[in-house]
């Protein structure tokens, strides 16, 4: 767990309409080392070596009449696999200047297809990007008795009240890894197509276990650190979404008689497209996950089914993650599981990943993990379009110091 340098005292005569303020600074580096084996010519292996530097700055104003103000600040510095960064990018070589190839046309002009719910399209240009700055959160939270709203630049209420599988390390992951030595996990189950793109959320109170959230995004654009909505280069087909509102039921309870507890919840979100190119249209997705712990033993599974904002209805994307976790002591060890089918790139694939993380100190934790990915991409060949497999698999090594 996060362990907080943090600041709190009485506030009187800096803010008279406050009677107390917070400040927490969360900070922490994860290093990941890999030796990644490239089995196929198309493998995307990243490089030998991988970084995420993250700073959380908070502060919270509780005011005389009892409303909380919790201004935050959330950045990353990342070193990513290159061709990869914030997971979108290009897998495969499937130029749709080839009528057999994923295209997108736009009156004479045609365009490689970029999924919106991944970001990832089957031919452009590959990237090369080394460090790169992100912004996951600069926002105002306002909270009181009716629930929270939250303004700026933020999460949305699909994500936020999302359950998902447990992960064994930190940043590295079989699905929807927020750092990926393979270069070719495509599996993303996380019901998110905004990334940190300035919205409005609201999340009620917990009822009964039972709490509603919703958001709307004007304009999905603004690049987070585990995923870029904005992603786009000379060649690619976008769906540009816009007007973007995303719903969510979250549901949480112990069951004292069973000792266990379980986290559960349904997401949805709409969009409509400002596209040049044709064939876009409203963007709509579904997702539900849970989380279940008992004693020692952690497992989840997350599941997201898209339609990709196509509108003749063939080009769906569908995901789903798992994984089971054990804490024994200083020790955390599991397996992590994801596969995702995308319709509309022709891109399939299986990742999984098995470790052990050890809490070397209060504030250091090392982790050790095989993993292996295989990417179905489709690829033009001398006697037209088709697919090849990508794959490469090998060991990483992730350390993270915390203050």
């Amino acid at each position: 767990m996060q362990r907080s340098l943090t600041l709190t005292f009485i506030a009187f005569a800096v803010s008279p309409a406050a009677f107390a303020q917070e400040y927490t600074v969360d900070a922490r580096l994860t290093i990941a080392g890999a030796n990644i084996a490239d089995e196929s010519a198309l493998a995307l292996a990243g490089d030998d070596f991988l970084a995420s530097g993250r700073l959380v700055v908070t502060r919270k104003d509780v005011l005389d009449s009892g409303l909380q103000l919790t201004w935050r600040g959330d950045a990353r510095l990342e070193r990513d696999t290159s061709p990869r960064p914030s997971f979108a990018g290009v897998i495969g070589s499937c130029p749709p200047s080839n009528v057999t190839c994923p295209r997108v046309p736009s009156g004479p002009i045609y365009g490689s297809p970029v999924s919106p719910a991944t970001g990832i399209a089957s031919d452009g240009p590959i990237a090369d990007e080394d460090l790169f700055l992100a912004v996951d959160s600069a926002s105002l939270t306002i909270s009181g008795a009716w629930g929270e709203t939250v303004l700026g630049f933020d999460s949305g209420a699909a994500s936020m009240l999302d359950a998902r599988p447990p992960t064994v390390l930190q940043r590295v992951s079989a699905f929807s890894p927020g750092l990926d030595p393979s270069g070719l996990v495509v599996t993303r189950a996380r019901n998110d197509v905004t990334g940190p793109s300035a919205k409005v959320s609201y999340l009620s109170p917990r009822w009964l276990g039972v709490r509603l959230g919703g958001s709307f995004t004007p304009t999905a654009d603004m690049r987070g650190s585990d995923f870029d909505p904005g992603f786009d280069a000379l060649g690619l087909a976008k769906a540009d979404l816009e007007n973007v509102w995303e719903g969510a039921a979250s549901f949480e309870r112990q069951f004292a008689s069973w000792d266990i507890n379980v986290r559960a919840a349904l997401t949805y979100s709409h969009a409509s497209s400002s596209s040049g190119f044709q064939g876009f249209g409203d963007y709509d997705a579904v997702g539900a996950g849970i989380e279940v712990e008992k004693d020692d033993w952690t497992g989840g599974l997350r599941w997201l089914s898209s339609n990709n904002a196509w509108e003749s209805g063939n080009g769906d994307y569908e995901a789903i993650e798992a994984s089971l976790v054990r804490r024994m002591g200083d020790w955390r060890i599991g397996a992590e599981l994801g596969n995702s089918t995308d319709d509309l790139n022709g891109v399939e694939g299986t990742s999984w990943l098995v470790g052990a993380t050890y809490t070397l100190m209060k504030n250091v934790d090392l982790g050790g993990a095989l993993v292996s990915s295989v990417a179905n991409v489709p690829v033009l060949l001398p006697s037209g379009s088709g697919h090849t497999e990508a794959s490469n698999e090998g060991l990483v090594i992730e350390l993270t110091v915390r203050n």
